[in-house]
């Protein structure tokens, strides 16, 4: 594994523990009727899904100017984002709503920030194969996670 493999694992580190661990209370029930345009977005979110998770595997984490350097510091910023709302969610009973609560004025920090940390990575790795795999990951799912947010 080339040591660009250690960020969608990072990124991945606390879905795996919420599977274990699940939204606490009573699920929310989904509509029957998906509109086609839901599903082409739930399409969309799961190739760029696992394109973002695949593509970071075949580059290696290497600094070498500042551009990379404020690369790996945006990632860094963006994952303890992430780490702080997911420690919310976890430490506060694992309430479905709190997945979707804004964290100090950002909305969806659960789905902005793996967006920005895969983003930063592209600028890191020079990649714009995973740039455009995030930013259709990321246009789909920042929808999904919005009108998620907005139905519940």
């Amino acid at each position: 594994m080339r040591s660009g493999g250690w960020i969608p694992l990072l990124v991945l580190l606390p879905n795996l523990l919420w599977m274990l661990l699940p939204p606490g209370g009573q699920p929310q029930a989904r509509t029957a009727s998906i509109s086609r345009f839901r599903r082409v977005m739930d399409a969309l979110e799961w190739v760029g899904r696992i394109a973002t998770l695949v593509l970071p595997f075949f580059y290696s984490v290497q600094v070498h100017n500042t551009r990379q350097a404020v690369a790996v510091a945006v990632m860094a910023v963006a994952l303890s984002f992430y780490y702080a709302a997911w420690a919310r969610y976890f430490s506060r009973g694992r309430s479905s709503g709190l997945l979707f609560e804004s964290l100090l004025g950002v909305p969806v920090p659960l789905a902005v920030c793996p967006i920005v940390c895969f983003l930063a990575a592209s600028v890191l790795f020079g990649s714009w194969c995973l740039a455009l795999a995030t930013v259709i990951f990321g246009v789909a799912h920042l929808w999904i996670s919005l009108l998620d947010r907005k139905s519940r």
